[in-house]
């Protein structure tokens, strides 16, 4: 038995009376919820399969509740504005599948209890405050040989959530990404990357079979790296440093052929929240958590609703610094001493991806 303890997640603002788990129908008889002194009312609700989050909300969930959804279909993890209302707290917990599915929500549940918001909030100010003075920026992986530029008159944040969850809008739980927009004026980003990681595909559509397929063939990524080469902001070229990351490579590429919107950067992504465990499904925790540095960074590719999916790629050996420096600001050599950041390097032989032709 899985044990939730909603007085511990703090990432939940003060002053609700009410906490509501909806859990998908195959995981209530996983789960309990330990009653403290925080809520005056704790409430399971069964969510039956093909029933939307958005019909629950509506039908069983009191305005001025927190909620938290713990679930595999994705129409449980997402719901409209006005169906949440703007007095409800929702934080959904996307559940993996197969055997070790519970021992995964469990690991997310306890990264939750460990969240300081707080913490995670001053690392976002921090880094904010060291790109608003840093001009530009550096994307660097010697191991790859991969270096890239990202130049700005000031830097534009399309997207944030690094504090306490927000009323009227779900969230991913646990809370912690900050994105750097690409598209900002006078935004402009070359070089090549090196993108090495567990993604995350996100999708325009709840439940496709289009994103889970992609996150499939992407998963070679958390042990192999690929290298884009990227023109003014969009994938010229895909190259696998290794042979085992070609399989990306064609996918990623057809994934341009279909809509060309999928190759244009959108931009860099950030992971702050050092709780949240990396794992190897399509979890947003691999784009929250800081894996072993202080910072996590990610290239995202695709911009929802205009694209159907959304592609967050890490680059996990890569650092990042601002333009003419060597200070890491996130990536690879914020990890800690005998963390992965004096590592020795090596330049890798390149493989061409078989069939590339988007260069």
């Amino acid at each position: 038995m899985i044990i939730v303890r909603p007085d511990a997640y703090r990432q939940y603002m003060t002053g609700r009376k009410r906490f509501v788990l909806i859990l998908e129908e195959q995981f209530m008889d996983s789960f309990e919820i330990e009653h403290g002194t925080r809520y005056e009312q704790y409430t399971k609700v069964t969510a039956e399969p093909g029933r939307p989050l958005a019909d629950i909300l509506s039908r069983e969930v009191r305005e001025g509740s927190d909620v938290l959804v713990i679930a595999e279909d994705d129409l449980l993890l997402t719901a409209p504005a006005v169906a949440i209302g703007p007095e409800r707290t929702v934080a959904t917990l996307r559940a993996g599948t197969g055997p070790l599915a519970l021992n995964q929500v469990s690991a997310l549940l306890e990264a939750l209890e460990k969240t300081d918001p707080d913490a995670v909030r001053q690392g976002a100010d921090t880094l904010t405050a060291a790109l608003n003075a840093a001009g530009g920026l550096t994307l660097d992986d010697p191991l790859t040989g991969s270096l890239a530029k990202l130049t700005y008159a000031h830097p534009t944040w399309s997207w944030t959530d690094t504090g306490v969850f927000q009323p009227g809008v779900v969230q991913a739980a646990p809370a912690g990404r900050h994105r750097l927009s690409a598209d900002g004026v006078g935004t402009v980003i070359t070089g090549q990357i090196a993108v090495k990681g567990w993604p995350v595909v996100r999708s325009r559509t709840p439940g496709t079979v289009q994103s889970r397929k992609l996150f499939e063939q992407l998963t070679a990524l958390s042990h192999y790296p690929l290298v884009l080469t990227v023109e003014d902001g969009t994938v010229s070229d895909l190259r696998a440093a290794e042979a085992g990351s070609a399989k990306a490579a064609v996918a990623l590429e057809q994934l341009f052929t279909a809509d060309p919107g999928h190759s244009r950067v959108a931009g860099l992504e950030f992971g702050l929240n050092n709780a949240v465990p990396l794992l190897p499904f399509n979890s947003e925790s691999n784009a929250t958590g800081t894996g072993k540095a202080t910072t996590s960074v990610h290239l995202v590719l695709g911009s929802l609703p205009a694209t159907p999916l959304q592609v967050v790629l890490p680059c996990s050996i890569s650092t990042l610094t601002a333009l003419d420096s060597t200070t890491p600001l996130a990536g690879a050599g914020t990890a800690a001493q005998g963390e992965g950041s004096t590592r020795p390097r090596r330049r890798m032989n390149r493989v061409t991806s078989a069939g590339c032709g988007c260069h």
